[in-house]
């Protein structure tokens, strides 16, 4: 997406139709579905190796991160390590423990709910993620998670992530009242 913002006319496209066009300021100032594209993709850098890396400014604009101070933030992105998965493989399994929150660098997977009758309920792609709620809470998947296409993703376990919220207590409080949020539209659904 980077050589688009180089070009004089961009067309977005959404459901076979257009519905933006414009410079790359142009639709970067409108806010619109081009914006939300270009901010999910950026803020992550990728080696020829295939190694992968997140600003602290790109997590800053995940809710349950949007809070937290910068200097916290750049020491979260240091915790990410690379995995890299095959297309049509488990990330993970519903009803597991879970223990690690995931960032989708490159690459799409559905989102399964069911054991008998596995169901497609969503699908996550580059800029989305999932698990987040394995940061704070020792609990079961609540879906599976399995790879449309190659995949590159961040990951970052439990484990690593707990010395922090100690040193930075306010991670622990944006952590907890967005999964209450989340939680409370749940409930209303």
């Amino acid at each position: 997406m980077a050589f688009v913002a180089e070009s004089d006319r961009i067309f977005v496209l959404e459901q076979g139709r257009v519905a933006e066009s414009g410079t790359h300021g142009q639709l970067m100032a409108s806010q619109g579905l081009y914006r939300r594209m270009w901010d999910k993709q950026h803020g992550f850098a990728l080696s020829k190796s295939g190694h992968a890396q997140v600003e602290g400014s790109r997590l800053g604009r995940l809710p349950f991160f949007r809070e937290i101070e910068p200097i916290a933030l750049q020491e979260i992105s240091r915790l990410f390590v690379t995995e890299r998965f095959e297309a049509g493989v488990p990330v993970v399994e519903q009803g597991e423990e879970g223990d690690k929150f995931y960032i989708i660098v490159r690459g799409k997977v559905d989102v399964v709910v069911g054991a008998e009758e596995r169901k497609k309920v969503a699908v996550l792609e580059d800029g989305d993620h999932f698990g987040e709620i394995a940061l704070m809470h020792n609990v079961p998947r609540t879906a599976s998670i399995v790879t449309q296409s190659p995949c590159i993703c961040l990951a970052l376990e439990r484990e690593d992530f707990l010395p922090l919220l100690t040193r930075f207590p306010s991670i622990c409080e944006s952590l907890e009242h967005s999964l209450r949020i989340r939680n409370q539209r749940s409930a209303a659904l």
